[in-house]
């Protein structure tokens, strides 16, 4: 392995939208999203956080300090928007596509999404655990990518929730599958079809939340989180092994609800796309009302 190569292939000018920083001594990676023009997912984040995962992958679960290699232990993935964790889906983008009746570009999209929270389901193939700090709002694709992981650590009065069912449409890209494996299928099929915002806390009372925090507290719940689990860490890794033998995250599961979602999609109405329209003017305005904070999360002076 070569730092040199490392060091060009995590090049900033490949990062605009992802903040990477990694602490060798507890063999932990924060991942902080903070998408440019607004506080939902975009094509441009998607390709960011896709590159850091397949580097992850091409050089075996390390990453570099100086010009050393370490192992990644824990991922952490959290938002550099204050108050907010994600809006979700890019609602301007569907908006264009289905109103150009551009198939490809929603099955791009959401195929481009699935790619993301498969590999953080799957932990990579690696003895790696994934962790998602909320300590903002995570409404539709926000929530589903959190709940990719395999722990997911939340603020007290966070919302948290699957608008989607309000213009008509539902979550495509993996809720259905991450909710499952949590809470039972009846208990998902209401979380998701009836389109409430839930607080962290009554999330947590149904075990889909694993930590709650206190505000702003996030950050010291995570590390105390990974300092218990690293006593048992072999076991617990083992364990989240053995637990997608019985709950299996399938590649093909994910792609398959994609279509049905993008066959969905190009059937709204000009009525469920004005819905969309307001509620993308939000996701633009609110992110960029909420500045971006990523330069003063505590995880970057720790």
């Amino acid at each position: 392995m070569k730092s040199e190569d490392f060091d060009n292939y995590y090049s900033p000018q490949f990062f605009k939208q992802v903040a990477i920083d990694f602490k060798p001594d507890s063999g932990v990676i924060w991942v902080c999203m903070k998408p440019l023009g607004g506080a939902c997912i975009t094509p441009a984040l998607l390709r960011e956080l896709r590159r850091y995962q397949q580097g992850l992958v091409r050089w075996g679960g390390k990453y570099t300090s100086g010009n050393n290699f370490f192992p990644v232990e824990y991922q952490v993935t959290t938002s550099g928007f204050k108050d907010i964790f994600s809006y979700g889906g890019d609602l301007e983008l569907f908006l264009h596509a289905i109103i150009d009746n551009d198939r490809d570009a929603l099955l791009k999209y959401g195929s481009s999404c699935v790619d993301v929270v498969y590999a953080n389901a799957t932990h990579y193939d690696l003895p790696i655990t994934t962790i998602s700090l909320v300590c903002g709002d995570a409404l539709g694709g926000g929530l589903e990518g959190a709940l990719s992981s395999s722990i997911v650590i939340a603020e007290r009065g966070v919302k948290m929730g699957f608008p989607e069912i309000m213009f008509n449409l539902f979550p495509g890209m993996g809720a259905y599958n991450f909710l499952c494996m949590r809470v039972t299928p009846s208990i998902a099929k209401k979380i998701i079809t009836s389109g409430q915002v839930y607080t962290s806390e009554e999330l947590y009372d149904m075990g889909i939340v694993d930590l709650l925090a206190d505000k702003d507290k996030g950050v010291e719940v995570v590390n105390s989180f990974i300092k218990k689990h690293r006593r048992n860490r072999n076991g617990y890794c083992a364990f989240d092994m053995a637990s997608q033998q019985v709950y299996p995250v399938s590649y093909e599961s994910l792609t398959n609800i994609v279509k049905i979602w993008v066959d969905a999609a190009m059937r709204l109405t000009s009525k469920d796309l004005k819905i969309m329209e307001r509620l993308a003017k939000a996701q633009v305005q609110r992110g960029l009302v909420n500045t971006d904070r990523v330069n003063h999360l505590p995880i970057l002076t720790v």
